[in-house]
């Protein structure tokens, strides 16, 4: 008997260990399977990712027949896409219907009683068509082309006496906190981000100017991966002027938030979201106002006016403290301040970057 009850329970021990590998082996292979999923939702431009623009005809009603033209942005978040109609691309303007949650079959996302509209049709890499009805019945149709928007200072030569920082070459003009030269790697004429690595120890990758500044006009390009994951961890960034960040990061499809790409992060959310979709160009034009000081009393807030890809999306905002939360509570001084682009252990990209001083 006590031989049959060890060699049962045996039996039973070796079961669940059997149940347990194979428990083990499955969640390695969703695992896996979440990693190379994961590694493709970054690696890939989605084409259908972008805006689409035209006109609906045949549409009487109120702003239609004044004003017929459309804009369609479709983001995509994992694996589920994000509609927006609009009357026009990067401002707070009508918003005449939005979706989520939509999958792509085939290529390409159908379309069923859409927005205001009532559209139905399909969307393509290449384009939308989408028809609906007018009050009468009649037939409308919004013929939207996938369009390409470019920054009118996209390319921008840097003027006469301005300071270039990056042409496309040289990383000189840069070094990480402690002194470092810059790691970054150079690709196609731009620098992207990268940690740093010490001792074989992956570090803060941040960058900041050799040369100091006071009040301060910047442009730059840069460039955000295509990260289609759930969340914040899109292509995140910044450009920093001393202790106070104005935010990169992948804003396409999302409100402008105080977090969003054009915010003076925690502080100001941009006055519209002008972002451009993932892998698309962009650009930066801020101006930096140092805090003003009379006799050591603090009489100024520091001020940003930044523009991105054109569209102003701050004015003249004053800076009421430094924007990293641990900093918030540091007072002002009237240093002057190195510029900074951060490391957030996202491949972003930058190049043609120039100042001019404003002294």
């Amino acid at each position: 008997m006590p031989f049959y009850s060890n060699a049962h329970i045996d039996f039973v021990d070796y079961a669940k260990m059997r149940i347990l590998i194979f428990v083990m082996k499955k969640s390695i292979y969703i695992a896996i399977a979440l990693f190379f999923s994961t590694l493709a939702a970054f690696s890939q431009k989605d084409p259908l990712v972008g805006f689409y623009m035209g006109k609906i005809s045949n549409q009487t009603s109120y702003p239609f027949g004044q004003s017929p033209e459309l804009c369609l942005e479709v983001s995509r978040f994992g694996e589920s896409y994000q509609l927006k109609l609009t009357a026009r691309p990067l401002l707070r303007t009508d918003n005449y219907g939005s979706a989520s949650g939509l999958k792509a079959e085939n290529g390409k996302i159908v379309l069923k009683n859409f927005s205001s509209l009532g559209l139905s049709g399909e969307i393509t890499p290449e384009g939308a068509l989408l028809k609906g009805k007018n009050r009468k019945g009649n037939e409308t149709v919004a013929d939207l082309k996938k369009t390409t928007i470019v920054s009118p200072t996209m390319g921008m030569s840097a003027p006469e006496g301005a300071i270039v920082l990056f042409d496309g070459k040289s990383k000189s003009e840069w070094q990480h906190i402690g002194g470092e030269p810059c790691s970054w790697k150079l690709e196609d004429g731009a620098m992207v981000s990268q940690p740093l690595m010490v001792d074989g120890k992956k570090k803060d990758g941040t960058i900041y100017t050799k040369k100091k500044f006071g009040a301060v006009k910047i442009h730059l390009e840069f460039k955000i991966p295509a990260e289609y994951v759930l969340g914040e961890a899109r292509g995140n960034s910044g450009v920093h002027f001393g202790p106070y960040e104005v935010q990169i990061i992948d804003s396409f499809g999302g409100e402008g938030n105080w977090w969003q790409c054009g915010a003076i992060y925690r502080i100001h959310a941009p006055k519209s979201n002008a972002s451009l979709e993932p892998e698309a160009w962009q650009t930066y034009d801020i101006e930096y106002t140092p805090a003003k000081f009379v006799n050591g009393r603090l009489v100024a807030h520091p001020e940003m006016t930044v523009y991105q890809n054109g569209i102003r999306v701050q004015n003249k905002e004053p800076v009421f403290h430094p924007t990293n939360i641990t900093q918030k509570d540091k007072p002002h001084t009237p240093d002057l301040i190195s510029i900074g682009l951060q490391d957030h252990s996202h491949p972003v990209s930058f190049r043609n970057i120039w100042v001019q001083p404003l002294d």
